[in-house]
């Protein structure tokens, strides 16, 4: 699959790995199974931009190393 960088991906966001980013990429980026889209966005006109943020973090610093995370 490819994917085009999106501009509205911030490029503040896009530096480092969060916590939320990291639990996107571990469910695969399926907003099926994403507690926050459940509260926040199912019923929202709005839309969910993590999984574009998760996608340009993997391809300019590569995938999360779980260590870093939750410190």
């Amino acid at each position: 699959m490819i994917y085009r960088y999106n501009v509205s991906c911030s490029e503040t966001i896009s530096k480092s790995w969060t916590p939320t980013a990291v639990d996107c990429y571990n469910i695969g980026c399926q907003c099926s199974k994403c507690n926050l889209h459940k509260l926040y966005f199912k019923d929202r006109i709005g839309k969910c931009k993590m999984k574009e943020t998760v996608i340009e973090l993997v391809r300019k610093i590569g995938a999360p190393e779980e260590e870093n995370f939750y410190d």
